[in-house]
């Protein structure tokens, strides 16, 4: 009788440790966002990058659920993460010192991605992703990544456009003229969206240097910034490297200049879009967008 009540007191033990220890478990999931990879998509190592200002609660939301997805995915940001939130190697951030070696003192994110870059030679192609792209679920945006796979082109992006007489309005066109960067070989490109190749981070790398050069001659007492500007220094060092550039497939896709209203949201939905920029707030129509779930169209 005896073992009896030993044996019924060890059962009582051990399930109110599994009943504390799952306890435990439930709350670190609420409390912190969880990196591990579910089966999905895990034959597909898409690497994508969210470009954002700082690690806020809505864009690592969005990191959870591509690196749940089976994505390879981070957040390169523009302030020092480290105030907002603990380390994590999915959380990037290049400091302003290495950005001043190549001449980049505005310290934008887009610097501190293409910085980052230079140095992560495995990566043969990678996706950069404004922090104001979002979806109506998930799984449109891993579709839309998956369509490009075998796709090699050196840049994808929402628009190509090429410096003509019907686009000098275009607001980011330098105004001085370097020999280095040709005006014919200009263009510019759309960008919330994108994916680079080695091959074009490699070029940008070349000319970051080259432009530095430049400044740094005696006789050059006048320098335009725009030369910097992401939307016209990704396609025209392509362009003078002679890469491939392609307008991807944005049939699925809204693109609007100011940010989206729930109207607008809720109208592009039912004109079967599923990937919107810029929506700069957590919009009920979206709630899909970071939930971990079964696929719905």
């Amino acid at each position: 009788m005896r073992y009896h009540y030993i044996f019924s007191a060890i059962l009582i033990f051990t399930a109110y440790f599994l009943l504390y220890y799952f306890q435990v478990q439930s709350s670190s999931a609420t409390n912190g966002l969880i990196y591990s990879f579910s089966k999905i998509y895990q034959s597909h190592r898409h690497t994508v990058i969210i470009l954002a200002k700082t690690p806020s609660v809505r864009v690592l939301k969005h990191l959870n659920a591509l690196v749940h997805v089976g994505v390879n995915a981070f957040v390169m940001c523009d302030e020092q993460p480290s105030k907002y939130i603990n380390a994590t190697n999915r959380i990037l951030y290049v400091h302003n010192e290495s950005l001043a070696e190549y001449g980049l003192t505005r310290n934008l994110v887009w610097d501190r991605a293409f910085v980052w870059l230079y140095n992560q030679t495995s990566l043969d192609y990678v996706w950069l992703m404004e922090e104001d792209v979002t979806w109506s679920n998930i799984h449109h945006i891993v579709d839309f990544f998956d369509i490009y796979t075998n796709n090699h082109a050196d840049l994808l992006s929402r628009n190509i456009i090429y410096r003509n007489q019907g686009t000098l309005g275009w607001m980011w066109w330098p105004k001085v003229f370097l020999k280095i960067l040709p005006e014919d070989k200009w263009l510019a490109s759309l960008n919330m969206i994108s994916r680079v190749s080695r091959r074009l981070i490699n070029a940008h790398q070349y000319y970051v240097r080259k432009l530095f050069s430049e400044r740094k001659k005696l006789n050059l007492t006048q320098f335009d910034n725009n030369y910097y500007h992401q939307e016209f220094l990704i396609p025209t060092v392509g362009h003078m490297f002679n890469l491939t550039m392609l307008i991807y497939d944005h049939s699925k896709m809204d693109v609007f200049f100011l940010a989206l209203t729930e109207n607008d949201i809720r109208e592009s939905l039912a004109f079967g879009k599923r990937i919107f920029h810029p929506v700069k707030h957590d919009s009920p129509l979206l709630i899909n967008a970071t939930a971990i779930r079964n696929r719905k169209k």
